[in-house]
């Protein structure tokens, strides 16, 4: 940890307790947690940009946070009237902030209905409780505004830039035959964050912006050159075309950093690819790599000019397919959708019946049993069963910690200032299991510092957490379980599926009818479910099918780059046919009468057959997505 991380860190824990103490002065101690779910809601939706439509969002999240709150007041005034709502609040909340590729956000408003619910008030004191969460979700967009608005143009040239420097560092590394795995994490990692940024800036989930578009295909290009780069451990390259690449990357670098000389740019990059325009005895491989560096070219100019027009300009002709007008990619995406009911329905159902048997029998504090239910309650069955023996370690851990503090330290301000220290520390502290501890001592210990009941309250909790963790671990088990195994099903299907429609695209290209957002779309989206696959892999601390992976990620990398091919040069004549028919083969690749095999070979008669280098360049696309598809089967 650096001096800068730390200094971060505690700027951010003053800023956040200085705004939960305005809002305490302003809404009332009463509507304190709200300020608490309220800046968590800022930071969590910082990931995304809600810029793009700031009226209509803004729209959308005063009317959640009004009815959490007018919700939250009826399920307080009966017990059995509270059943339905509750089931009903939660699991709205649950389905609608629950993603298949993206991370899900609805902790924030799940916690303020349980905090609403936790602390009730009478109905003189609802229009100040319905001011504060008024107030909290223009806060929300307040932020958005001052962060994200133009966040592609703020934060994506930098990006980019990141990529660069990180390939070049990648290939000084080749050249030493160095171990590349945490470059290629870094790299991936920063191209997947510059592809959400450029996702959540479409209209109409659909159109991109026109700088949206070009550092998309800046993204595309420098992936498939890292892509390239791993294949040097079979093929090698040439020094020269490794300096040259070298070069081109520096380039591409300086050229999006405003404040270095933009003189001569282009032409240092046209030099660089002149040279090899007159050889006749490169490799496919060095081809397809100077192919990409006349692509980051291009879209280098074109972002020039992009700047000095409207880059937030969108061209909306296009009509927008059937299949991108639905959450899914199919008509009736059956396999996006059922994580998203589980989790909906066992957290509804686990809320409602905490709530009613903490109503049923009375129990004061009764809250830390929903609250128990609402953590431990989450998506992937198996993750759950870890964080059960980690609440229950955490709980009885904390109380401890409460009980040998509180009795060494007597006083009320003393005290005051260790749960501020545990607040400080949750900075740092990230695992479940140990940041469960400070939740626990800070929750038990705030309660201590009003009612001066240590050892009853850590004995009571210590019961409530124990009858959440039984009834959540029923839940769990029994109400649509969603395992592991579910999951990567789910993703790896959907990824196939993905992997198809991009080639729908590139044959509709073929026939002068691709939809141009269509495959930009798809290409992010490929790049969400892997980070999903890889994300749900480490929680469960098991490996996923890297090479699998692999051999899928390259398969869509070439097909944009197919299809960008096209865009620019056309499709010659000779090799519509093969385009076309090799890719409705691998359409109908699981069907056990198409060989990929014979299809690979057949692929390479036709390179060594083609007149010009065009035709070559073409036909070793389809080999190559042909190969990896080969291998993403083998992988299986």
């Amino acid at each position: 940890m650096n001096k800068k991380t730390i200094i971060s860190n505690t700027i951010l824990f003053v800023v956040i307790v200085a705004f939960i103490m305005a809002f305490s002065a302003v809404f009332g101690q009463k509507n304190v947690l709200i300020g608490v779910t309220t800046v968590t809601a800022m930071l969590m939706f910082l990931e995304r940009d809600l810029t793009i439509h700031p009226v209509s969002n803004t729209a959308k999240l005063v009317v959640l946070n009004l009815l959490i709150g007018v919700a939250a007041f009826l399920a307080g005034l009966n017990m059995w009237l509270a059943v339905p709502i509750n089931f009903i609040s939660m699991f709205i909340i649950s389905y609608s902030f629950l993603y298949s590729l993206r991370t899900p956000l609805y902790l924030p408003f799940s916690l303020q209905y349980l905090f609403i619910l936790a602390f009730p008030v009478s109905i003189d004191q609802m229009p100040l409780r319905l001011a504060s969460l008024l107030f909290g979700a223009l806060a929300i967009m307040g932020l958005q505004m001052l962060v994200n608005k133009n966040k592609i143009a703020k934060s994506g040239s930098k990006k980019v830039q990141a990529i660069c420097t990180a390939l070049i560092e990648k290939i000084e590394q080749v050249k030493k035959g160095d171990n590349t795995d945490s470059l290629n994490e870094q790299i991936a990692a920063d191209i997947s964050s510059l592809r959400s940024m450029i996702y959540d800036k479409r209209e109409k989930g659909f159109y991109l912006t026109e700088e949206g578009q070009i550092k998309l295909n800046l993204s595309a290009s420098l992936e498939k050159i890292n892509l390239l780069l791993n294949k040097t451990a079979t093929e090698e390259l040439p020094p020269e075309i490794l300096d040259d690449l070298v070069r081109c990357l520096q380039l591409a670098s300086a050229k999006l950093d405003p404040k270095q000389p933009q003189e001569n740019r282009q032409d240092s990059f046209s030099d660089i690819l002149s040279k090899y325009k007159s050889g006749h005895t490169h490799s496919l491989l060095v081809l397809s790599i100077l192919n990409n560096i006349d692509f980051l070219k291009d879209n280098l100019t074109a972002l020039e000019s992009v700047k000095k027009k409207s880059p937030n300009m969108m061209k909306t002709i296009e009509q927008i397919p059937l299949n991108f007008r639905k959450s899914g990619l199919k008509d009736t995406p059956s396999h996006t959708k059922s994580m998203k009911l589980s989790y909906a329905v066992r957290m509804a159902l686990g809320i409602s019946i905490s709530g009613l048997i903490v109503d049923l029998f009375d129990w004061s504090e009764g809250r830390w049993m929903m609250f128990t239910v609402f953590s431990v309650v989450i998506p992937i069955y198996e993750q759950s069963r870890q964080k059960m023996r980690d609440r229950i370690f955490a709980t009885v851990v904390g109380s401890i910690l409460v009980v040998i503090l509180f009795t060494i330290f007597q006083d009320a301000t003393t005290r005051s200032i260790l749960l501020m220290v545990g607040g400080y520390l949750m900075n740092y502290i990230k695992a479940y299991r140990y940041s469960t501890i400070i939740v626990t001592f800070s929750a038990i210990g705030a309660a201590a510092l009003v009612t001066d009941a240590t050892e009853i309250l850590t004995i009571h909790r210590i019961g409530l957490v124990i009858a959440g963790i039984i009834l959540a671990l029923l839940i769990n088990r029994f109400v649509l379980p969603y395992k592991q195994q579910d999951a990567t099903n789910d993703l790896e299907t959907m990824y196939t599926d993905v992997i198809n429609e991009m080639m729908k695209e590139v044959i509709e290209k073929v026939k002068d009818a691709g939809t141009h957002h269509g495959i930009k779309n798809l290409l992010m989206v490929t790049s969400m479910i892997e980070e999903r696959i890889k994300l749900h892999h480490h929680e469960s601390k098991t490996d996923p099918n890297v090479e699998w992976l692999q051999h899928q990620r390259l398969a869509a990398c070439t097909l944009y780059e197919l299809y960008s091919w096209m865009e620019k040069y056309g499709v010659k004549e000779s090799a519509v046919s093969v385009i076309v028919s090799s890719l409705q083969g691998l359409l109908g690749r699981a069907e056990n009468d198409y060989s990929l095999k014979a299809a690979i070979s057949k692929l390479k008669e036709q390179i060594g057959a083609a007149s010009n280098i065009q035709d070559q360049m073409t036909l070793n696309m389809i080999l190559e997505i042909t190969t990896e598809l080969e291998g993403a089967r083998a992988a299986r």
